[in-house]
């Protein structure tokens, strides 16, 4: 179905040896979960099954897994001409116990800025409009066996002087600490200090023009 509008049963069929109680058994479970539909005797995909099959490369017939996708809060605020910046230190797998600025998943059909402000709001209770910053393309791979361990898009979303009353939960601590104390408090990071050292700048020279770097990263705390 993948390469034609309709078919009819006969032509739908991928081997005319099959039992037909076995091809219906299959037929009717598409039917029912949403990937196929039939009108006057012919089978066409759904909207559900034509997105699923546009995932699948034909060749391999594989279902491709592609890059996630999301948001990376920095939240920084202004107190007395002094910078204070949201600190995360993450308390679940992978990276446990890394520090940095927090991210969450942008969902299926969600604006970016959106998925920054819900991710914000149900980590912290914290409020703001974000701007992108920066968009990088992570390629992160295992530095000992050279693995591809993970391939993501991350947005970093700045949040001037977000409001509200700042929570915690079970899956990381959040701490607003003085730019000054960065260094100090920041010990094990996501990446390395270099790395975090370069957000900061990106985020202190952001003058409203987006950039986007792609970055093969090997990682020792995935």
């Amino acid at each position: 179905m993948l390469f034609a509008n309709k078919l009819h049963y006969i032509k739908l069929k991928p081997n005319p040896e099959m039992e037909n109680n076995q091809f219906d058994f299959h037929l009717k479970e598409l039917i029912k979960a949403g990937y196929v539909h039939k009108k006057d005797k012919e089978y066409s995909l759904t909207s559900m099954g034509k997105e699923y099959a546009n995932r699948m490369d034909t060749d391999k017939v594989v279902i491709t897994q592609q890059a996630k996708i999301s948001a990376w809060l920095c939240c920084r605020k202004k107190i007395k001409n002094k910078y204070q910046y949201l600190i995360y230190t993450r308390l679940k797998q992978p990276f446990y116990g890394c520090q940095g600025f927090p991210s969450g998943k942008v969902n299926y059909g969600e604006r970016v800025i959106e998925a920054a402000k819900r991710e914000l709001k149900e980590e912290t209770s914290l409020t703001g409009i974000p701007n992108i910053v920066t968009i990088k393309h992570y390629i992160v791979f295992d530095k000992n066996s050279k693995e591809l361990l993970e391939d993501k898009f991350m947005f970093l979303c700045l949040f001037e002087n977000p409001g509200g009353k700042l929570k915690t939960n079970n899956e990381g601590m959040y701490k607003w600490v003085d730019e000054k104390d960065l260094k100090k408090y920041v010990t094990n990071h996501f990446e390395s200090w270099k790395a975090f050292v370069e957000q900061l700048s990106e985020i202190k020279s952001f003058k409203g023009r987006i950039s986007l770097q792609e970055v093969d990263h090997f990682s020792v705390k995935f």
